[in-house]
């Protein structure tokens, strides 16, 4: 059996009846990039030794291989029979990341999936050849001289072609940073560091202690990013999805592209925590550091704990650290131990992003608070949720949760006057809710000069995107991702700017990249759905909202937009009737998540003009932060002529800048 199935020990087989229920398995979990050996051991019913132990015998491999050569198999079939692009069939396939399914699908076959697509090798390896024989193995093989020259200048032009596009790669992905450096230097510093914290093990015994494992990774995390020697340091929200997984520390690290992994574990005994830390290079497994902590559980030791990890990892490592990083590092944010614990609970409940969790967040953040009234990031926390919630996910009452914001962070400028991220917070209310351009635009001129690096960029990117200044979003996002190349908005930011300037096919190839690494981020989701749709990727846009559908509990107002807009597309009527009924009702509940703004579009898609003026102006009526699109909504193009929408245009607040409107343009991607 070994020897007929070496070369693709997933094929199905007459009576083999434990392979046959295996693959049977995998199929039905095809698309979940979670389910590995663990998952398929219990789905047969049996231990991950027994199972690994049988199907070697069977089939010569182990159960992950098996798992993981059924999925390229399955995509072999995908590239050549469907119309789907390379990072589409990864997706559909269970591959999180579509550079890491590249990976794997080259040393499987011997080319890359692009060729399967393109048409430049065979369907597959004949009969006593190797399965690496890519076509061009072949061409040569046959004694063509002619064909042999033939292949040479093109495999010359080739060498070329892909010499010019790693170098331009590099200089991207860089964000044009350094320029006193060439590729070679700068890849072998990123190579060396570049670091990823993975979530350190619960090993309490307690599942409701989780949020200390959670919040100590983060606070780890956190301290090696104030390092500006750090080339990449993987934010906590790219490794959370490994809190479960049953991947490789090598897999681990080609997906996240670092070259050392942080793992550990937490242990509560008592009034005692112990915290046992490796260090490894991912490239050879090899253990650089080991380090056990024993500390009184309490706060003064916490802190500690935190620097001296941030401090050892730096120091294996050969990474310098400034006095003024050092100083930010060994900053205790709270000496009440009770309130930093109810931080921990919050900040645990809120990095989940849903209504749900948010709520359990709130009072975590005020216990905080109570007992701490000099907590300045238990108030940034807290304001956070508040400012997000009331945005276009329509979680809170849109001026409720503004007030609430408001008032925390301004208490919070109160403490520390100098704190860039509060008032970063604050100018970020002041343009979505307030619409007060006016007094945003002093801040984004003053920061132009200095930038604020954030997260979530809004009046750094997304406001000069929707003020009409592309070439100045292209320079913050650009910044932003030679900072930090792990966060996905910057790059959809990037993207949304070049479409506006008319460059579609920058703006796609760069989302293109960008979806093969973002793909478990709600916010990235959620924009990268619009994005794609805009540049007619209908299919693309339709698998981002599936996975926003299938992955997150909340379903605000702009999801429902998208599937009246593709029930029309698709031409199912009764279904957009009942989409665009549901968010009527929304309108008419008073729901936040701005329903009235999505209702316009949806008009303008069915190039209802009348219908789309009447609900802007019900929008504007109700204050609704998604009119800070206004000038540049694409699908508005065909009513900026229009005496109302110029009237709403200055009620908004645009003309107060000095911004002319926007000449209207013509629209090819409503249908």
């Amino acid at each position: 059996m070994v020897d007929d199935l070496s070369k693709e020990p997933w094929k199905k087989s007459p009576g083999d009846g434990l392979v046959n229920r295996l693959i049977a398995e995998i199929e039905t979990n095809i698309t979940n990039d979670q389910f590995g050996v663990d998952s398929l051991a219990h789905a047969v019913g049996m231990s991950r030794s027994s199972l690994h132990r049988k199907l070697h015998k069977l089939r010569g491999v182990s159960t992950s291989q098996f798992i993981r050569e059924y999925r390229l198999g399955r995509a072999m079939e995908m590239l050549k029979e469907e119309d789907l692009s390379v990072s589409e069939v990864a997706y559909l396939v269970g591959f999180s990341s579509a550079t890491y399914f590249n990976t794997c699908f080259n040393k499987l076959y011997g080319f890359p999936p692009g060729e399967v697509k393109s048409g430049k090798v065979m369907a597959g390896p004949k009969e006593g050849e190797s399965k690496n024989s890519s076509s061009a193995d072949l061409f040569l093989s046959s004694g063509n001289t002619i064909g042999k020259k033939v292949l040479f200048k093109k495999n010359l032009l080739g060498m070329v072609f892909f010499i010019l596009m790693l170098l331009s790669v590099l200089f991207f992905y860089l964000g044009f940073s350094n320029k006193k450096r060439n590729a070679t230097a700068i890849e072998d510093t990123i190579n060396l560091k570049s670091i990823a914290v993975l979530p350190l093990k619960n090993w309490t015994g307690d599942e409701d202690l989780e949020y200390v494992s959670y919040g100590m990774t983060d606070a780890v995390i956190s301290g090696l990013s104030k390092i500006s020697e750090f080339d990449k340091v993987t934010p906590f929200s790219s490794t959370i999805k490994y809190q479960r997984t049953e991947k490789s520390t090598d897999e681990i690290s080609e997906e996240l592209a670092v070259a050392n992994l942080l793992t550990g574990s937490v242990q509560i005994s008592g009034d005692q925590i112990k915290i046992n830390l490796q260090l490894l290079d991912s490239g050879s497994d090899k253990l650089l550091w080991s380090e056990e902590f024993t500390r009184i559980w309490n706060i003064d030791e916490i802190f500690k704990i935190q620097s001296e990890v941030v401090e050892g990892v730096a120091a294996k490592l050969n990474v310098f650290i400034s006095e003024s990083e050092l100083e930010d590092i060994q900053k205790i944010p709270t000496k009440n131990k009770e309130a930093y614990t109810y931080f921990l609970q919050g900040e645990f409940q809120r990095n989940k992003a849903n209504k749900l969790t948010y709520s359990n967040a709130i009072s975590h953040y005020e216990n905080a608070i109570g007992l701490d009234s000099n907590f300045v990031e238990a108030y940034v926390g807290l304001a956070n949720i508040w400012c997000f919630g009331g945005l276009v996910w329509g979680i809170y009452d849109q001026q409720y949760a503004w007030e609430n914001a408001k008032k925390l962070l301004l208490k919070a400028l109160t403490i520390d006057p100098t704190h860039e991220g509060v008032e970063e917070e604050l100018y970020t209310g002041f343009y979505y809710y307030d619409w007060d351009f006016k007094l945003v635009e002093e801040y984004y001129q003053l920061k132009l000069k200095n930038l604020f690096f954030d997260k979530t960029p809004a009046v750094m990117v997304d406001y000069p995107i929707k003020t009409g200044r592309y070439k100045e979003a292209i320079l913050a996002a650009d910044k932003h991702i030679s900072i930090d190349p792990t966060v996905g908005i910057y790059f959809l930011f990037k993207a949304e700017a070049l479409m506006l300037l008319n460059k579609r096919t920058d703006a796609k190839n760069l989302i293109g990249y960008a979806d093969s690494l973002f793909s478990d981020n709600w916010f990235y989701l959620r924009e990268s759905t619009k994005l794609h749709y805009y540049l007619e990727g209908y299919e693309s846009s339709k698998i981002q909202l599936h996975k926003l559908l299938t992955q997150f509990p909340d379903y605000p107002p702009i999801l429902v937009w998208f599937n009246a807009i593709y029930a029309q597309m698709d031409g199912e009527d009764q279904e957009a009737e009942q989409f665009l009924s549901e968010l009527l009702k929304r309108y008419n509940d008073g729901s936040s998540g701005s329903p009235a703004w999505f209702i316009a579009l949806y008009y303008c898609v069915m190039e209802d003009n009348k219908q789309a003026l009447d609900w802007l102006e019900k929008s504007f009526n109700r204050h609704e932060v998604e009119l800070t699109w206004l000038r540049e909504e694409p699908l508005l193009s065909p009513l900026r002529n229009e005496p109302r929408y110029m009237d709403l245009y200055d009620k908004v607040g645009f003309s107060g800048i000095g911004l002319p409107i926007k000449e209207a343009s013509k629209i090819n991607n409503k249908k």
